[in-house]
């Protein structure tokens, strides 16, 4: 086939491992809808030629790219398309795949990115059977796929919990408007892991996702995948915990804006950060809501998307109607992040204004029932996102000055679960 005409969707495969090209190829030409190209970045040494001639297809030789953030980027550098779509180079698309993904843009133009369940396969592109812990909120489905009778996982909604952890963001297929790319910053060329999971958080900043509940893509399983090396995934699980701490406050804050929900920094007067109302007992700069806590603020319930808590729950002696007068007013699925001197380290006793002390243990009473029916008065019902005591500095190290750290989510009719543990 030849055209000149640029392409509605540009599809890029970096490659260092030729062996299941063919295969993509196949799967890219027995698409319902043919408004594609197809880049193929080849690395590290890696030759390949499709055995027909198309022009659709475009081969890259980028020995010198270093690096699967560097090789992505160039992709789609050099990508026409309106639509850019990953496939990974031992991966497979349905037939159906770019036909759903054109009328999910046509649908919501207000989508920057648009993915879809997916369904894994053995090396031999057999059905494979694994699943993910299910405790912490997959689901699973019999499904036909061009002929082929899988088992699908169904993709968690795109909450700011879940985009900000690789385990439960949108998988593949991951489709993106080339303009929402750009504008978030493209693909980081320095990351050799989580390239993903970095840019689809600075794509969160931009606009929302899109959830196609439809298989559209199969991901092969074989010992050459990155997360089956010990050592890679070790490192792996470490940088999601890294970028989730870098984006999940901005991430809850794009998602507050777009729903028309109020940001509030709780303790205002030390240094509010921008996007935020100010709340604080005393008036003063950055406060725009004189109240004292937990006294109840003049706002309607479910009025606010994020509330920034940072060194504050130890000034409020009371902590249940303080807990409960901030749940009432987040909004199904919104986000309580906290930072408070831990009572594990002495931060907590030396302030002579510290009237309430937190570790790790207090929050279980507002994250599960058996905890909660302790305290009959508890209204407030929380999945916790993240739940950590650690030292901000070495400062704080040296002197034994811990903080806790418990990022909640707000769970009320409505809110969607989010990936992990839920014990409400």
């Amino acid at each position: 086939m030849t055209s000149t005409a640029t392409p509605r969707f540009s599809v890029f495969t970096p490659s260092h491992q030729p062996r299941f090209l063919d295969e993509c190829l196949t799967t890219l030409q027995a698409q319902t809808c043919s408004d594609w190209e197809w880049i193929v970045l080849l690395n590290n040494g890696a030759r390949w030629r499709p055995e027909q001639h198309d022009d659709r297809i475009r081969v890259e030789i980028a020995d010198d790219m270093s690096g699967v953030g560097a090789a992505k980027r160039r992709a789609c550098e050099l990508a026409r398309g309106e639509i850019l779509v990953e496939l990974d180079h031992d991966d497979l698309m349905a037939k159906a795949c770019l036909a759903e993904l054109g009328k999910a843009f046509d649908a919501h133009p207000e989508a920057v990115l648009v993915y879809s369940n997916t369904a894994q396969i053995t090396e031999d592109g057999k059905r494979d059977n694994s699943r993910f812990n299910e405790a912490h909120g997959w689901k699973f489905e019999e499904v036909r796929v061009d002929g082929r009778k899988l088992l699908q996982a169904v993709s968690m909604e795109s909450t700011p919990h879940n985009v900000s952890y690789i385990w439960y963001a949108p998988n593949h297929v991951r489709a993106f408007r080339k303009e929402s790319y750009e504008k978030a910053g493209g693909y980081d060329a320095s990351r050799t892991v989580l390239d993903d999971q970095d840019l689809m958080c600075r794509l969160f900043h931009v606009g929302d996702f899109h959830h196609v509940n439809r298989c559209l893509y199969l991901q092969r399983m074989h010992p050459a995948n990155t997360q089956r090396d010990p050592e890679i995934n070790a490192h792996i699980q470490r940088e999601t915990v890294a970028l989730y701490d870098k984006y999940i406050e901005a991430n809850a804050l794009a998602w507050s804006g777009r729903r028309g929900l109020l940001a509030l920094d709780l303790g205002a007067a030390h240094r509010k950060p921008p996007g935020y109302l100010g709340v604080d007992q005393y008036p003063g700069d950055g406060v725009d809501i004189v109240a004292t806590l937990p006294g109840k603020l003049d706002l309607p319930d479910n009025s606010v998307g994020l509330m920034r808590a940072v060194d504050f729950l130890e000034h409020v002696p009371a902590k249940v109607p303080l807990i409960n007068e901030l749940y009432r007013l987040l909004a199904p699925g919104g986000m309580l992040l906290t930072m408070t001197p831990s009572s594990d380290g002495r931060g907590a006793y030396q302030d002579p204004t510290h009237v309430a002390y937190y570790n790790e243990n207090s929050f279980w009473y507002y994250t599960d029932n058996q905890y909660r029916t302790f305290v009959p008065e508890i209204q407030a019902r929380f999945q916790s996102s993240r739940l950590v005591t650690y030292f901000p500095s070495e400062w704080h190290s040296r002197n034994n000055i811990s903080y806790v750290v418990a990022n909640l989510i707000a769970m009320k009719d409505g809110a969607e679960r989010c990936g992990g543990p839920l014990r409400v």
